[in-house]
């Protein structure tokens, strides 16, 4: 028997996280495997709806992606190893800070004073913006005096004017007709519109933080790249760490969780379905059967988890579970005495350059008042993040002193404090930083990826339109409490 299950639109969303989904028809015992944004928000839903919840989360902490990491600094600094910043137009999110009214600052992504250190030239944002030939890159005769944002803007101009004539229904038509092309493939065999030289493209990668996913899918790359384009576009953060909005749900589901529990195996019968995991530090198992499951840990990681029956879950499924591409990504964090990039009038903002560390971002200076700062020193993606993965730890913050060194001078090491590095592919429980397509994925594997195989259902920002966000999370956290609240406990499958 199937259920009809309509999407919920972006209204109808909020107006859940407002007033829940309503006393459930008929109540359910669900577990969660992961307690990262998706799962708590989906928690949070079906338990004030009636239903009996367990969590699952096989760390000793909550947030997944979320992670805000506060030592081993000084003077109550902290360091933001996963998500850093949030949109202003991820709604999603902002109603949930509302709602356990945390507190907000601003998140200052760019500044004209913004350091440039490339082809071993240093400049800045404002200087690169009036004269984009000063750092050299061998670009066309007719690409001259064009910034990287103007050269990736000239190439998918065509594209974003045909999308914004009618966002809803176009999006689709571009996923269809160019999913097939990597972003790298696109603009330099533009079949739309002017394609770019080898040098306007490697000038894109390094400036616009696209090195390392121009071989990924040009749609699922133009929706990250999009919002970039709307001068109305401002970031912030949680006062006091991202990681306070995942531990706002705490107090109403502390009783509901079990963590340090790895799950090892899923096991679909005909009225329930039962999860065996077992304690990742005294290896004791422990076995758990419910009505539902709902699963928001990364997709891959179901490749070792035992799933019985196999084909319990579709074929499309288990190709979506082996393919699904996840980002690599590596942040330094190191912390300073005192703030010497304010001398130079920098006040947040980021460093762009070709160096190893790629891209670096600096505090507002609201955000802790004592003399120390500390800087995200490095933050990289993909193949720039694997370069520093072989690096231990020591050497990672070596090297990124050294880089910061050609930008800033001896002074970062005069004022050099501590530091620490964080890997999300080093990570066993996370995979990757993030899901993304690669060419051909978005229409072959997405639609099998958010869909419930049985009495299995699944969330995660890979399953929502706005992956590597806190948005997509929440978003699919959503969808998945109003899919599965008012299933009945029992159904052919």
């Amino acid at each position: 028997m199937a259920f009809s299950n309509d999407p919920l639109s972006p209204d109808q969303m909020l107006a859940v996280i407002k007033n829940g989904l309503g006393p459930s028809h008929t109540p359910k015992k669900i577990i969660i495997i992961g307690a990262g944004i998706s799962g708590l928000v989906a928690a949070s839903l079906l338990k004030e709806a009636g239903h009996e919840i367990t969590i699952l989360e096989a760390t000793a902490r909550l947030g997944g992606r979320i992670l805000t990491m506060r030592g081993p600094f000084f003077d109550d600094a902290y360091f933001e190893a996963g998500a850093m910043r949030i949109p202003n137009y991820h709604y999603l999110v902002a109603e949930y800070i509302k709602k356990y009214q945390l507190r907000t600052i601003s998140f200052v992504n760019s500044t004209p004073n913004d350091p440039i250190y490339a082809n071993n030239i240093k400049t800045t944002a404002a200087i690169y913006q009036r004269n984009p030939d000063i750092l050299r890159y061998p670009v066309a005769p007719h690409e001259k005096g064009k910034t990287a944002e103007e050269l990736l803007n000239m190439a998918i101009k065509p594209v974003t004017d045909f999308i914004n004539q009618d966002p809803i229904n176009n999006w689709g038509i571009v996923i269809r007709e160019f999913d097939k092309y990597s972003m790298s493939f696109f603009l330099q065999y533009n079949p739309v519109g002017i394609s770019l030289s080898t040098g306007a493209i490697e000038s894109i990668k390094v400036l616009l933080g696209l090195e390392g996913f121009p071989e990924l899918s040009f749609p699922a790359i133009l929706r990250e790249l999009m919002p970039l384009f709307n001068p109305d576009l401002d970031f912030y953060a949680i006062e006091g760490g991202n990681d306070r909005l995942p531990y706002a749900f705490l107090p109403e589901l502390k009783e509901n969780l079990k963590f340090n529990h790895q799950v090892t195996k899923i096991i679909q019968q005909k009225n329930q379905v039962t999860i065996h995991s077992k304690h990742t530090q005294s290896k004791t198992p422990f076995t758990i059967t419910g009505d539902l499951a709902i699963v928001t840990i990364p997709l891959q990681l179901l490749s070792f988890i035992e799933i019985e029956p196999r084909n319990s879950f579709s074929h499309n499924k288990w190709k979506a579970i082996r393919e699904l591409h996840y980002a690599a990504s590596t942040k330094i964090g190191l912390q300073f005495r005192q703030r010497f990039w304010e001398r130079e009038g920098i006040f947040g903002g980021k460093l762009s350059t070709d160096l190893p560390i790629r891209f670096g971002y600096y505090p507002n200076q609201l955000i802790n008042r004592s003399e120390s700062g500390l800087l995200v020193a490095s933050y990289t993606w993909e193949d720039d993040a694997t370069l520093w993965d072989i690096l231990p730890e020591e050497d990672r913050i070596q090297n990124a002193l050294k880089n910061l060194e050609k930008v800033h001078g001896n002074q970062v090491y005069d004022q050099f404090l501590t530091g620490v590095s964080y890997s999300w592919t080093l990570n066993q429980y996370a995979y990757g930083a993030f899901s993304m397509f690669k060419p051909g994925q978005e229409m072959d594997l997405f639609p099998y990826i958010p869909t419930p195989e049985g009495r299995v259902h699944f969330a995660g920002e890979h399953t929502s339109t706005a992956p590597a966000w806190i948005e997509g999370g929440i978003q699919s956290g959503i969808r998945v409490a109003h899919e599965v609240t008012n299933l009945p406990r029992t159904f052919n499958r």
